[in-house]
């Protein structure tokens, strides 16, 4: 698909929200992953002495499930990731439920982009991450 004067008006506001639970297997998981076993990410103990309730979910951690959401569904197949912002607000814990809200702000036809703002709410509704996404839109070639 491209991005024409015809259908940049459809991407505009366009959202996607998932709700997503965070887990301490699904922190454990990212450790392995990621490498980073900072004291924080696997230590209540550790975490707690350095004033947070107990283990803290990894930044990159909250941006990996925002790739998600850019990657199946805003804009999905034919988008590519190509810039990220993320700005963290608030601890992220095991246990949370994480409402994930992507919005298309801007369309810039003539270089096939969307530029789209990120907002993640945890589920007191208290803000955990913003942020902005920017991503190419390339024609699906099957």
């Amino acid at each position: 698909m491209q991005l024409t004067a015809e259908n940049t008006s459809d991407w505009l506001g366009r959202t996607a929200e998932r709700e997503i639970p965070v887990t301490a297997d699904l922190i454990d998981r990212f450790v392995l992953l990621s490498g980073d076993n900072s004291a924080i990410h696997v230590d209540d103990a550790a975490a707690r002495a350095r004033g947070f309730r107990g283990r803290v979910a990894h930044g990159m951690l909250l941006g990996s499930l925002v790739s998600a959401v850019i990657g199946t569904e805003l804009p999905g197949h034919i988008g590519v990731l190509q810039e990220a912002a993320l700005s963290f607000r608030n601890p992220c814990y095991a246990g949370d439920c994480l409402h994930i809200s992507v919005r298309v702000a801007e369309v810039f036809e003539s270089v096939q982009t969307l530029v789209l703002k990120v907002s993640i709410k945890n589920q007191n509704g208290e803000t955990i991450a913003t942020g902005k996404i920017q991503a190419g839109v390339r024609a699906d070639n099957g």
